[in-house]
C-alpha cells in the first residue's frame, strides 16, 4: 500500500498458469481503470522449472515494482528456493498457499508474514474441468478488491482461442474462489479508476513498435532470449506495410542480411543478446567502415558466456561500447522505461539512416520482457532521413566524400551515376580500397566527426530537478531509471534537493553537458553491473569527477528504492 502501490506475486513449477494469472491480472486491472507493472521471472530451462510473475498497479503510472510484496500465491513451492529472493516478504505481507501440495517453508515463515491455507484440491473436486490456478485468479481477485466483472473480461480477452465449455468451467471456478476468503477489505479503497483507454505492451513490444514508427522494412535475426519477442511481434505487422522479416541461419547471417538490405536502400534492424553481439561484430565494423545504415537491438541478460539467459543485467555496456576492433564510431543508445522504448526506437531507426551509421539499442531482460499498463505513446516527428544520391546527377560520384557535416550522399543499387567499389576495406573519397596513411586519416575523421557534430537536441538525456539548488546529482540509464527516479521523487517530498540525470545517449556521451549538470554537485552514479561499467565510462571520459560515488550492483536482483534513497542520504551526510 506504500506510494499507493500495490504488489502482488504469484509462483509455480512449470505449467501451473502463475504467468497466465499474471497476465490475467494485468488485463483486470487495466479493465478496472488502473495502471500497471508487470515483471516475470523463470529459470535457466527450455521447457519447464520453476516461473513467477510479480504485478503492481496503483491509480497512477507505475514504471517499476514495489520494494516489498504485498499479496503472494504460492501455487506450489516446487523449486521456490531458486527464486526466493526475488519474491521480498515481510511482517507487512499476506502469503496464500496451496496447502494440498505441500508444507510452508521455513524461509516464508521467518519473514513474518500472514499465512492463508487453501486446498485447492479439494476445490478441483468440486468443478470438473477446472484447474487449480482459475480458484486462484478468484481468491487474488476477491483480495484485492477487482470486480468479477474486469477478471472475466480480462480472461476472454486473455484466453479466446479456448472453447466454450472450458470457458465456463473457468468462469464457476474464478467465482469460487472469488467467495472462499472473505476476511480482507477491498485493497482499492478510496482509489479513483479512470476509463481513459491505455496500452497494454511490453518493452519488446515498445521496441517492434517504435521501429515500424520509425520505417524500419526489414528484420533480419536469429532467436536468442530474451530477443526474440521483438521478433514476434514484428513479423505479422511489417508484412502488413511492405516489409519483410527473415529468420537467418545464425547471427553473423542475420547482421550480414541487415548491410545488405540497408545497402538496397531499406532501413533494416535486427534484435539480439550479448552472445548474438560478440558473433555480430565483424559485421558491424563492415556497417561502420562501408558507413552503411544499421540498427541492432541488444535485449542484454547476464553473461558472461550463457550466463542467466533469462534474468537482467546491464553487464553488455562495454561490449556495446568498446567491443569492435579498429576505430569502429558508431552511437549507442538506450531507452528509461518501456513507454520510451517506443520513442528511442523510432529515434534510433532515424540516427541510423541519417548518419548512415551503425546504431546500438541497449535494452535489457527486464525492460523487455516486463509488460505495464501505459497511457498511449504519441508517434513523434524527428526529421532523420537518409540522404540519398538523386537519380541522373551530372556530378562525378564520390561515395565518401568529405562534406560539411561529414554525411555524403548513399546511392542507391540502380542509380548508373552512382557507381563505386562497396567493401570493407579502407578507401579513398571515391571507395578505391587504400592503404595509404592519408586516405585513412581521412576517413577515420569523416566517420568520428559526423558523429561527434551531430545534433540529437534534446533527447539524449532525461533532466529532474526539484526546483530547488541541490547538494547532489544521480546519474543513472536504461531500466534502472525506475527505481532512482522514484527515489529521488521521494527524496524531495521529503525537502531533499537532489537532481537526475537519465542518459539516453551512451555514445557520443555529452561530456561537456554533463559536467556542467554536475558542477558543484556530489555524483552518485547507480548501475546494475558488478564492476560498476558505467561509473568507469564516465570516468573515463572525464564528465564526471574522482570524489563520484558508484552504487553499482550485479543482477539479477533488481535496485530497490530504499536502498537507492538510503545511499544517496549517506552520501548527503
Amino acid at each position: 500500500m506504500k506510494d499507493r502501490i500495490i504488489t502482488v506475486s504469484v509462483s509455480g513449477s512449470g505449467g501451473s498458469g502463475a504467468v497466465t494469472i499474471g497476465l490475467i491480472l494485468l488485463k483486470s486491472i487495466a479493465n478496472a481503470g488502473f495502471y500497471g507493472y508487470m515483471s516475470r521471472s523463470s529459470g535457466p530451462q527450455i521447457r519447464g522449472g520453476e516461473s513467477s510473475v510479480i504485478v503492481s498497479f496503483s491509480d497512477h503510472p507505475v514504471e517499476r515494482n514495489a520494494d516489498c510484496i504485498d499479496l503472494y500465491f504460492a501455487l506450489d513451492w516446487r523449486g521456490f528456493e531458486r527464486f526466493s529472493d526475488e519474491i521480498p516478504l515481510n511482517s507487512d505481507s499476506c502469503v496464500i498457499f496451496d496447502s494440498s501440495h505441500d508444507t510452508l517453508p521455513d524461509m516464508v515463515a521467518k519473514t513474518g508474514a500472514k499465512i492463508i491455507e487453501v486446498d485447492l484440491k479439494e476445490q478441483v473436486k468440486q468443478i470438473k474441468g477446472s484447474l487449480p490456478n482459475s480458484f486462484a485468479m478468484g481468491i487474488l481477485a476477491a483480495q484485492i478488491g477487482l470486480s468479477l466483472e474486469s477478471i472475466f473480461k480480462a480472461l476472454q480477452q486473455t484466453l479466446h482461442q479456448k472453447d466454450e465449455a472450458f470457458m465456463e468451467d473457468t468462469f464457476r471456478a474464478i467465482e469460487a474462489g472469488y467467495t472462499l476468503l472473505r476476511e480482507s477489505p477491498s485493497l482499492l479503497s478510496n482509489w479513483q479508476p479512470s476509463s481513459q483507454p491505455r496500452w497494454n505492451i511490453s518493452g519488446n513490444e515498445a521496441c517492434g513498435l517504435g521501429a515500424l514508427r520509425g520505417g524500419i522494412q526489414l528484420v533480419a535475426a536469429y532467436p536468442i532470449t530474451p530477443a526474440s519477442d521483438i521478433v514476434e511481434y514484428l513479423a505479422p505487422r511489417l508484412e502488413k506495410v511492405g516489409g519483410t522479416v527473415l529468420i537467418a541461419e545464425d547471427e553473423l547471417a542475420a547482421m550480414n542480411m541487415v548491410i545488405g538490405g540497408s545497402f538496397g536502400g531499406k532501413a533494416s534492424m535486427t534484435a539480439t543478446s550479448g552472445p548474438g553481439i560478440s558473433l555480430m561484430t565483424e559485421a558491424m565494423g563492415l556497417a561502420v567502415a562501408s558507413e552503411t545504415p544499421a540498427l541492432v537491438v541488444n535485449v542484454m541478460r547476464g553473461g558472461p558466456s550463457t550466463g542467466i539467459p533469462t534474468k537482467s543485467e546491464q553487464t553488455d555496456l562495454n561490449q556495446a561500447l568498446f567491443g569492435m576492433h579498429g576505430e569502429a564510431p558508431h552511437v549507442v543508445v538506450a531507452p528509461l522505461s518501456i513507454a520510451d522504448t517506443v520513442s528511442v526506437t523510432q529515434w534510433a531507426v532515424g540516427l541510423a539512416e541519417a548518419m548512415q551509421i551503425l546504431v546500438i539499442l541497449l535494452s535489457d531482460q527486464r525492460l523487455g520482457q516486463s509488460r505495464a499498463i501505459i497511457d498511449a505513446v504519441p508517434a513523434k516527428v524527428y526529421g532523420l532521413q537518409r540522404k540519398v544520391l538523386a537519380e541522373g546527377s551530372a556530378e562525378p560520384y564520390e561515395r565518401y566524400a568529405v562534406t560539411e557535416d561529414s554525411i555524403s550522399p548513399m546511392a542507391i543499387p540502380g542509380n548508373r551515376q552512382g557507381l563505386y567499389t562497396a567493401d570493407g576495406l579502407e578507401h579513398t573519397a571515391t571507395g578505391k580500397p587504400s592503404s595509404m596513411a592519408s586516405d585513412h586519416l581521412q576517413q577515420l575523421r569523416k566517420r568520428e566527426s559526423k558523429v561527434a557534430q551531430f545534433d540529437y537536441k534534446n533527447e539524449w538525456a532525461e533532466i529532474l530537478t526539484s526546483g530547488k539548488r541541490s547538494r547532489a546529482i544521480v546519474l543513472t540509464w536504461g531500466s534502472t531509471f525506475g527505481s532512482v527516479k522514484e527515489a529521488v521523487m521521494e527524496l524531495h517530498r521529503e525537502g531533499i534537493a537532489v537532481d537526475l540525470l537519465a542518459i539516453r545517449l551512451l555514445m557520443p556521451l555529452r561530456v561537456d553537458a554533463i559536467k556542467k549538470l554536475c558542477e558543484d554537485k556530489q555524483v552518485i552514479v547507480v548501475e546494475q553491473s558488478y564492476s560498476g561499467q558505467f561509473y568507469h565510462y564516465c570516468l573515463g571520459r572525464g564528465a564526471i569527477g574522482a570524489s563520484s560515488l558508484s552504487l553499482a550492483e550485479a543482477g539479477p536482483l533488481m535496485l530497490k528504492k530504499s536502498d537507492i534513497k538510503h545511499f544517496i542520504k549517506e552520501a548527503l551526510i
